[in-house]
């Protein structure tokens, strides 16, 4: 079933257009990679589906309702969580108050057992727990960056470069942990990057966007193996 469904999404930031109608799908518990080059347009896609980007023509839909126009607070109430590029943890607040911020939609009732499943995924967040966020390594501030985002319980996650920065290592083990997130909780997935091979590697599909448009969408494996992707995006 489609959760997600853009179409002809047109984000403006005054005079300059940073997406040409975009249209994409995104159905339940679906991994979906958004690769393309810095400034192509993912990270406004992704703003434009949380209600952080002005669309100024368009829809987003959200189990057939339409959001677009909603505050970001609302976006969430709809399922939707967002581990934003760079991180953006809060350096003065503790690890347990970062992941409290996330929860702000979850009966307290709840806030125990969800804190626990993220101590699961993430055990050095446990560990870390009373400890400021600002002084975590960057790939812990990645980890709890996701989740924070995950506290919610979300339906659809939406992840803006968590690549960035990291050793390679690093990058890998948050790869896994992601499958390994995606298939527990069931999370339909939008991982926007510049690292193609290593998104396409977690996706079942891809589409590669440049310029603010969709130039190609596909089943990941296909996709990896087009000529121009390799060349452009692969360096092969």
């Amino acid at each position: 079933m489609t959760l997600l469904e853009l179409r002809d999404v047109e984000v403006s930031y005054g005079s300059v257009r940073a997406t040409h109608g975009i249209s994409l799908a995104v159905d339940e518990g679906e991994t979906l990679a958004l690769v393309g080059s810095n400034g192509a347009g993912k990270s406004s896609t992704l703003k434009a589906i949380m209600g952080m980007a002005p669309v100024s023509s368009g829809h987003v839909r959200l189990n057939g309702v339409v959001v677009n126009g909603l505050r970001p607070s609302q976006v969430v109430r709809h399922g939707v969580a967002y581990s934003p590029e760079g991180r953006r943890v809060f350096p003065l607040l503790s690890v347990l108050d970062n992941l409290r911020t996330g929860a702000f939609t979850l009966p307290k009732g709840r806030l125990a057992a969800r804190l626990a499943q993220m101590y699961s995924y993430f055990p050095v967040l446990r560990e870390r727990a009373g400890q400021l966020a600002g002084s975590l390594s960057g790939g812990e501030q990645q980890m709890l960056a996701i989740a924070r985002a995950l506290m919610s319980c979300p339906r659809l996650f939406l992840l803006d470069e968590p690549s960035l920065g990291l050793a390679p290592v690093i990058v890998q083990r948050i790869g896994r942990l992601l499958i390994e997130i995606q298939k527990s909780e069931g999370l339909a997935v939008i991982l926007a990057e510049q690292n193609a091979l290593w998104a396409m590697g977690l996706a079942q599909r891809t589409a590669v966007i440049d310029l603010g448009r969709i130039q190609l969408e596909g089943p990941s494996e296909v996709v990896r193996h087009n000529e121009d992707v390799r060349r452009t995006y692969l360096g092969t």
